[in-house]
């Protein structure tokens, strides 16, 4: 048998190229997709602390004209092998831009995904917890670029609707007025059911530069819901349960919160609004019922501003708790 080394090419080039060839049926292909494959990548977040290599999840997919039989799959496995230390959006456009020009289309989509450590401090002990957080990007290269970037969160979310019955309850037994039930409403947690659920916060502009970064949507998602830590002494749990309670949360309110505080940070920075488009999936894990809720939102950070300011200009309160009323 002949090696490699003296196998000669009997006919033309293009009769080996065979993804180049013309197909029977001369169609256009929205997309060719490549998936269930995971790369390792060289990636740069302050999120993270610095740089580091991860293992993304990875999916490409990329437009097919109608003279052509099929995508080189070769190429798009040299484009995966991205050798520089950037952030994780720039990688994922870096890479795009690559498939699209090297297979020659006119668009291709590159999503990247992966679980990152970051160590966060239990409320009351102070110590190291090591959590877990997912962040992923989505280029779209070509004609019409956009890019988008995301971070997923585990929560505890505290249902209001049982703390009412409780609260009356407490009123009756301790001789108290409504008034002063208000009031303790506001200050010490009230019997209700918690679940654990997820938040997924995404951001999409037309320009990487256009984007925030993954720490300030992690922030974001810090500050408007209550999220889960893995060390936790007895303490750290009373007070992440405390802070639930006296915050109760529909699955509803996660992602309208987490939407609007993220728009109002932004508009902080001076950012150009209209260019960004907020994006939250909220689930909750019901603890007392067989089935699960999801809520989602998307919307520009701009008309969410506008839709969450009073005429003062100021953000708009969201709780009776949080105000004493009624």
């Amino acid at each position: 048998m002949l090696d490699s080394s003296e196998r000669r090419q009997l006919y033309a080039d293009s009769f080996y190229d065979v993804p180049a060839q013309t197909p029977r049926a001369g169609i256009a292909l929205q997309s060719v997709r490549v998936h269930s494959q995971h790369i390792p990548l060289d990636i740069e977040e302050e999120l993270l602390g610095g740089a580091k290599q991860v293992l993304c999840a990875v999916e490409a997919e990329v437009s097919l004209r109608a003279e052509q039989r099929g995508i080189h799959m070769s190429r798009i496995e040299q484009a995966f092998q991205d050798d520089h230390r950037r952030p994780l959006a720039a990688t994922a456009m870096a890479i795009g831009e690559k498939i699209c020009e090297t297979q020659g289309q006119d668009s291709a989509r590159v999503s990247l995904r992966t679980l990152v450590p970051i160590v966060t401090i239990t409320p009351v002990t102070a110590l190291a917890s090591p959590d877990m957080v997912e962040i992923s990007a989505v280029a779209v290269a070509g004609a019409r670029p956009s890019i988008t970037q995301s971070v997923g969160t585990t929560i505890i979310t505290a249902c209001p609707c049982m703390q009412g019955y409780a609260l009356t309850e407490l009123v009756n037994e301790l001789g108290l007025t409504a008034v002063d039930g208000l009031r303790v409403l506001g200050r010490v947690p009230i019997a209700t059911h918690s679940q654990k659920g997820r938040a997924t916060l995404t951001v999409r502009a037309p320009d990487l530069a256009d984007l925030p970064g993954y720490r300030t949507l992690y922030r974001a998602l810090a500050d408007h819901t209550v999220l889960t830590q893995e060390l936790l002494k007895r303490p750290d749990e009373y007070e992440l349960v405390r802070r639930a309670h006296l915050r109760p949360q529909f699955v509803e309110d996660v992602a309208r919160d987490t939407a609007a505080g993220l728009a109002r940070r932004l508009l902080a920075t001076g950012r150009d609004l209209r260019r960004l488009t907020i994006h939250v999936l909220a689930d909750s894990y019901e603890s007392i019922h067989g089935h699960d809720i999801q809520a989602v939102l998307e919307m520009t950070a701009d008309r969410l501003v506008a839709l969450t300011e009073d005429e003062s200009g100021q953000p708009q309160r969201s709780t009776a708790a949080e105000d004493g009323s009624a």
